[in-house]
């Protein structure tokens, strides 16, 4: 009896002693698995371990490399104006995985009105501070941007315009037809006009900002699936013109790397992005609503 007890103490302290060394060799070989795909630095380990979330104005967040997007699309100053053409371009650069620095170009061009043609430039500069999840991003950034309109022939048009609304003032209280008697000008058909004027010169208001900006913005990119993802931003500016503007930026993104096997090989990140923009100018004289979208393409290297 006693051997049979002993025995089985035995074959028991080996089957443990096996199990413990099972288990320790499996915890070494997942460990050099893990070091193995983060050091090796094969495409599987690029695909597995890094972030590649989309972010607002043709951006993703990688944690590193640089990001590189554009953009074109339609704007519509207001219901009164006419749409423009709308063109952008980012350069971001991460640093490290919680800030990056980009820059950004965009262009309004085209008839902003019946008389007027213009060309509206604005050039930022942003730094951006991220905390980051496997799926979501958020972040607040700072802005510095500067405004340049091609408004000579837009100030040509505000001078003569006001001439002529000084001439059309002067003689309005009475026209002469043909010696008849003089004729007053319906207070109707003076409102209507001054309708008019008001609102082309509110679209020529919305795009004839010179000089600096600086603004405060936040923001975030969600990924729900593995191909489509969400973002999102607001950002508030102060012109030094004592203009203010509130920009409301949400859109979808296609996440074109998982679905070419070249660019899941070579490219941190490569998305197509739709963005529905609304913009809201203050102490400008002009109440309504701007609105824009864009159709944009990132890739991350």
């Amino acid at each position: 009896m006693r051997s049979l007890v002993l025995v089985l103490l035995l074959a028991f302290y080996a089957l443990a002693a096996d199990a413990a060394d099972s288990v320790a060799v499996a915890i070494i070989d997942s460990t050099k698995s893990v070091d193995s795909i983060k050091n090796e630095g094969s495409a599987e380990g690029v695909e597995n371990f890094n972030k590649n979330i989309p972010l607002p104005r043709q951006t993703a967040y990688t944690g590193k490399g640089l990001s590189i997007g554009f953009g074109a699309g339609i704007f519509n100053p207001t219901e009164d104006c006419d749409c423009m053409g709308v063109w952008q371009g980012q350069l971001e650069y991460f640093y490290a995985d919680w800030i990056s620095a980009g820059i950004d170009g965009r262009f309004f061009g085209g008839d902003l009105d019946s008389d007027v043609m213009v060309m509206y430039q604005r050039y930022r500069t942003n730094v951006r501070f991220h905390k980051a999840w496997n799926n979501l991003d958020l972040f607040v950034e700072q802005v510095f941007s500067f405004e340049n309109t091609s408004i000579s022939e837009l100030r040509d048009q505000l001078e003569s315009r006001g001439r002529y609304s000084e001439k059309v003032t002067a003689d309005s209280a009475s026209v002469d037809v043909d010696g008849a008697e003089s004729v007053e000008v319906s207070p109707a058909d003076s409102s209507s006009e001054e309708f008019q004027k008001r609102h082309k010169e509110s679209c020529e208001r919305m795009l004839s900002l010179d000089g600096f900006s600086i603004g405060l913005g936040a923001g975030f990119g969600l990924n729900v699936s593995r191909l489509w993802g969400f973002t999102g931003s607001a950002l508030f500016e102060y012109n030094f013109s004592n203009v203010m503007e509130l920009s409301l930026v949400p859109g979808v993104a296609f996440n074109l790397r998982e679905v070419w096997p070249w660019a899941r090989k070579n490219l941190l990140s490569m998305w197509i992005v739709g963005e529905f923009g609304l913009q809201r100018y203050f102490n400008r004289g002009v109440g309504e609503w701007s609105n824009y979208g864009l159709l944009g393409f990132q890739l991350g290297i």
